[in-house]
């Protein structure tokens, strides 16, 4: 395993413990300019389970209560409590492009949103353990000097079989060995979208560390960010682990 990568795992509560992790629930706030977008509740206030090692994700009570969306594998659907499916799509990510896309830089429809924000959670909430999977590819880049900190990178190469915003992603590391940044192209929403997520108020639930606070901002010519508009802003209020 890449050494920056074993000290980032160990930093975040140890390689074992996420490994005995089967399933993650979080429940959080959303916010931004991003969810606008979003039909139905926008994903105000969530409620978000993924498993850990398959790429699927339940949103409940979206996009009304009473309803869930799934991403499962990239396949999305909406479903009411009891499993009755209310709409699917089997390609959800050729829908952001082409003359189908238009639509989508003003409004997306639930299952649009089922996508997007299904990956995404899966991504985040199983990092950093996502990073030492087989299928994805890591190295450590050159160091990164900002807010007159230096922090060190790991330039992370995912398989296509993943659903995730880009190939190509970054994330940086403070001397503590936590995620502080996390670069990426959001490609469904544009190949325009460069973005950079940071990650702080990192806190323990049940002996794994995760960043509580998000914040998507544009990312600028030579990895310069700009301090708005803020795209995306994400608060997990609980997490709970399952084993």
């Amino acid at each position: 395993m890449n050494e920056l990568l074993d000290e980032v795992l160990t930093a975040h509560g140890g390689v074992e413990h996420w490994q005995s992790v089967s399933a993650i629930t979080a429940r959080g706030r959303l916010g931004g300019l991003l969810p606008q977008r979003f039909p139905g509740n926008k994903l105000a206030k969530f409620t978000v389970e993924v498993e850990v090692a398959e790429q699927r994700t339940v949103l409940q009570d979206f996009p009304r209560v009473g309803e869930c969306a799934v991403f499962d594998k990239g396949v999305v659907r909406i479903e009411t409590r009891d499993g009755e499916e209310l709409g699917s799509r089997t390609d959800p990510r050729s829908a952001f492009f082409g003359l189908s896309g238009v639509r989508r830089n003003l409004h997306w429809d639930a299952l649009d949103t089922a996508y997007f924000a299904g990956y995404a959670f899966w991504n985040y909430l199983t990092a950093p353990l996502l990073l030492a999977r087989d299928d994805i590819t890591v190295t450590e880049a050159e160091p990164w000097q900002e807010s007159g900190q230096q922090w060190r990178r790991l330039q992370a190469t995912f398989a296509p079989a993943i659903d995730t915003h880009c190939r190509q992603q970054t994330f940086y590391v403070d001397n503590g060995g936590l995620i502080r940044r996390h670069d990426f192209v959001a490609e469904p929403v544009g190949s325009w979208a460069k973005a950079a997520l940071y990650c702080d108020q990192h806190r323990e639930f049940d002996g794994l560390t995760f960043p509580t606070r998000r914040r998507v901002l544009p990312r600028g010519p030579g990895g310069r960010v700009l301090s708005r508009p803020t795209l995306l802003a994400l608060d997990f209020d609980d997490i709970e682990i399952k084993r």
